[in-house]
């Protein structure tokens, strides 16, 4: 492969600037010889504290090139969380792509721990900006120029089973906990998912997730990294869509929430005209039992059905496919369960989505779907090299490669999560049935109504995420007789909404308003056993932020303290007659 193809497109605001592999590399050895200025010993801890772009690949690869550790962190994190994750992983140098960045964090009175320096790192050439902090006082050093200081060779050996990274956990129960990958655990685990799905240097990724996420920074930066594919930064979820179309990806990783939103959009789009709102529904029907017949799991539509599939089905699936971009070549979801009814959707639309599942303890994926065997709500089969059984209460338990070496300074939990023999358990409840896996739910998150009944809250909120009025939801019932949820309604859906019922918008949990709601996400329910269904909501119109404290960086609800803060809102749902 030649150093001078390109590696990253990044969009400067006119247009989409390429970095081959030579300036990458380039970019790189400055780095390194910058942070060997700074003395600092092996293992000691970088935070990255940037957007996703080539500065934030640089300066992983430079820093774990020289023998220290990366700690991530997500730019979109609370100043709280942020501080948290400073000060427990032992932080001593945090590169900010800006220092307004972290001037509002030392000012909101966080406090940052044994850091003292601070880099903030702009584009091309690169300039870094030394800041020494000590007790919150800052004050600018002389700028290096370190274009003309290429590294010359590693500092130190880089041993396989060197600790390369620390990984915080979302923490949806509990504090943050610091997930230690080696670099066998990295790479090992890159290489595994590419003998599932191949990637070759003809491949485009558009990166949308955060780079601190694991999901998105094995799988989105190393095996492209390994494979000599080319990866372009997406500018921002709400330019995705022209992103898409310019850049036309062969491959994307993405979590369920946003396939979920692109079906909500076609369906939408489509009941605009009455046409469109009768045609759509038997277009996925027909996709479905096509695509069902190609994997060999049914019989081919009838001769009818594939004469209206030619005259216009064939158009409407096209259209969906561009907007993709028309090129690409794997879809993977990750990160959370995928609802059956859009797995249905993207694939009668000949949309190549596969789902896996991971943990960031297992470095991170544990599954991988091929094109070829698909299962609608399997999370595929085991990795190369990954064993799996089920323990207690049909735990699944894990054995594979790029394990973790165990949590940052927390022997207890790490007892806990990964036994001696190196079965590491992952919290979430299985099901193996063919070789396949089958999540279904998180063993913690198991909720025990007073009727004895268990119920496994993940199925239930990913039926209702499914519908385009609901854009957050965490299912409560604990120790009550039936299941209630706490909805943050989507505000242009809610006034659609609204306006059909005629109801008060700024009253959505007026009785009838609650009434209406429970009818209308009824048959999203129906897949679910009746007694997890939902019977009574409570709703919100301003959406759960970070510095709600509500959701983790990867926008998971937390559930408990979602429970403490409407606490008596629920309270007084389970005092009335549910109207569901």
């Amino acid at each position: 492969m030649s150093p001078d193809v390109t590696a990253y497109l990044v969009h400067n605001g006119a247009g989409w600037q390429k970095t081959t592999w030579r300036a990458m590399g380039d970019r790189v050895n400055r780095l390194r010889a910058a942070l060997r200025a700074l003395n600092l010993a092996p293992g000691d801890r970088v935070g990255l504290w940037l957007e996703n772009g080539i500065d934030w690949v640089a300066c992983d690869v430079a820093a774990m090139s020289e023998s220290l550790v990366t700690v991530p962190l997500y730019t979109r994190d609370s100043g709280a969380n942020i501080s948290y994750v400073i000060q427990n992983a032992g932080v001593c140098l945090c590169i900010v792509d800006t220092f307004e960045r972290w001037r509002d964090l030392v000012a909101q009175g966080h406090d940052i721990g044994g850091v003292m320096t601070v880099w903030t790192v702009g584009s091309e050439p690169i300039q870094i900006d030394c800041l020494v902090t000590s007790e919150n006082h800052v004050t600018t050093l002389p700028d290096r120029d370190i274009n003309e200081s290429p590294a010359q060779g590693a500092s130190y050996s880089v041993g396989r089973t060197a600790l390369a990274s620390i990984v915080y956990t979302s923490g949806t129960t509990g504090a943050p906990k610091g997930v230690m990958l080696s670099h066998r655990s990295i790479l090992s685990n890159a290489n595994a998912v590419n003998q599932v799905n191949a990637v070759g240097p003809d491949d485009v990724f558009l990166s949308l997730l955060p780079l601190a996420h694991g999901f998105e920074r094995t799988l989105g930066c190393y095996l492209p990294m390994m494979s000599c594919a080319t990866v372009a930064f997406n500018r921002s979820i709400a330019l995705l869509r022209e992103d898409l179309a310019l850049v036309k990806p062969t491959l994307l990783l993405a979590v369920p929430r946003l396939f979920e939103r692109i079906v909500a959009a076609v369906r939408s789009e489509a009941r605009k005209s009455a046409l469109g709102a009768l045609l759509l529904p038997r277009i996925e029907s027909i996709g479905w039992k096509r695509a069902e017949a190609e994997l060999g799991k049914a019989q081919a539509p009838s001769w009818l059905a594939r004469l209206f599939w030619a005259f216009i089905g064939k158009q409407i699936s096209r259209r969906v496919r561009d907007v993709f971009g028309g090129r690409l070549r794997i879809a993977l979801s990750g990160g959370a369960p995928l609802s059956r009814e859009t797995f249905n959707f993207m694939l009668g639309m000949g949309i190549p989505l596969v789902e896996g599942y991971g943990l960031t303890e297992a470095g991170p994926a544990v599954t991988g779907s091929s094109l070829e065997d698909r299962h609608p709500g399997s999370v595929g089969r085991p990795l190369p090299g990954v064993e799996v059984r089920l323990g207690m209460d049909d735990e699944l338990i894990v054995r594979t490669p790029s394990a973790m070496l165990g949590y940052w300074a927390n022997p207890e939990a790490t007892s806990k999560t990964l036994d001696a023999d190196g079965w590491l358990h992952t919290g979430d409840v299985a099901e193996l049935r063919d070789g396949r896996i089958f999540i279904r739910g998180r063993l913690k998150d198991i909720l025990v109504l007073s009727t004895g009944e268990n119920v496994n809250p993940t199925a239930t909120e990913s039926a209702l995420l499914a519908d385009p009025l609901v854009d957050q939801v965490c299912v409560l019932g604990d120790g009550k007789p039936w299941c209630c949820a706490v909805i943050v309604a989507n505000p242009v859906e809610w006034q659609a909404f609204v306006a059909r019922h005629g109801l008060h918008a700024n009253d959505p949990n007026a009785s009838a308003a609650r009434q209406a709601l429970v009818d209308h996400l009824s048959t999203r329910m129906s897949a679910v056993p009746p007694f997890a269904r939902v019977r009574d909501v409570h709703v919100e119109l301003e959406p759960w932020s970070l510095d709600s404290g509500l959701i983790t960086p990867t926008l998971k609800a937390k559930r408990p303290r979602v429970a403490a803060k409407y606490e008596q809102a629920l309270s007084r749902l389970y005092e009335l007659e549910p109207p569901g």
